[in-house]
């Protein structure tokens, strides 16, 4: 198996911009399984995007004191979830993740482990894109400890080329999945935009800072200016 600073996740930005509920276990396996998908072979019918999961893989790059029982129920939660591809105006596409999931549990965390299948709106989204992906390095993520933190990072290493990024307010709220929650814009920041920042600083191998912007008195986006940890005396 390679090892975790070679363990690259690669996804068309359809993926990164959507809408969807996941906890950070459910996140981190859904992370894991992509990517072992080759982002370089154009998805075929005839042969689905499956993966293998160990428990004792699991426990190398998560830690857990009950690898197996994280590794199952994530799988289980992820079966049935679903994501809601950025709506255009009168138009919402929703799709799931998986088509199946085989468990198949041992004595031993070598060999527990699991079977799944990406679904085929997902597998398109996956491989054989020529343009409009990102791509991010599981060791940076796997030390975060929230999903608004790691849907933070994927959203702003779309613009990893530029080392910044804007998004419309709605559309943060879409991406981290908080559309009917934290309505006023100050509590969205209390709440989910400021502790991500404080976690992707702390914790991963970005370092950034963001900015209000404004039409007049009223927060209508966010400006995220970032480096890599190693760059951050620039600011």
């Amino acid at each position: 198996m390679p090892t975790a600073d070679k363990i690259k996740v690669t996804q068309d930005n359809q993926l990164i911009e959507a809408c969807y509920s996941m906890t950070l276990n459910e996140k981190r396996l859904l992370l894991l399984g992509i990517s072992k998908i080759n982002p370089m072979v154009f998805p075929d019918k005839s042969k689905p995007f499956r993966f293998k999961i160990t428990a004792a893989e699991w426990a190398e790059h998560f830690g857990n004191d009950n690898p197996w029982r994280s590794l199952k129920r994530s799988a289980d939660k992820l079966l049935e979830r679903c994501l809601t591809l950025h709506p255009k105006t009168g138009h919402t596409k929703k799709i799931t993740w998986f088509e199946s999931c085989d468990y198949h549990e041992a004595g031993t965390d070598e060999q527990a482990h699991v079977f799944m299948e990406f679904g085929r709106n997902v597998q398109i989204r996956l491989a054989g894109m020529l343009e409009q992906f990102t791509t991010i390095d599981l060791l940076a993520v796997s030390e975060l400890s929230s999903t608004h933190a790691v849907r933070l990072y994927e959203l702003i290493m779309q613009f990893k080329s530029t080392g910044y990024r804007t998004i419309a307010v709605e559309d943060f709220r879409l991406a981290m999945d908080v559309v009917n929650t934290n309505k006023g814009t100050k509590e969205l920041k209390r709440a989910v935009l400021n502790p991500a920042v404080k976690q992707v600083n702390e914790k991963s191998d970005l370092f950034c800072i963001v900015a209000d912007i404004k039409e007049g008195v009223r927060i209508t986006g966010f400006k995220f200016t970032f480096r890599t940890q190693e760059q951050k005396q620039l600011f």
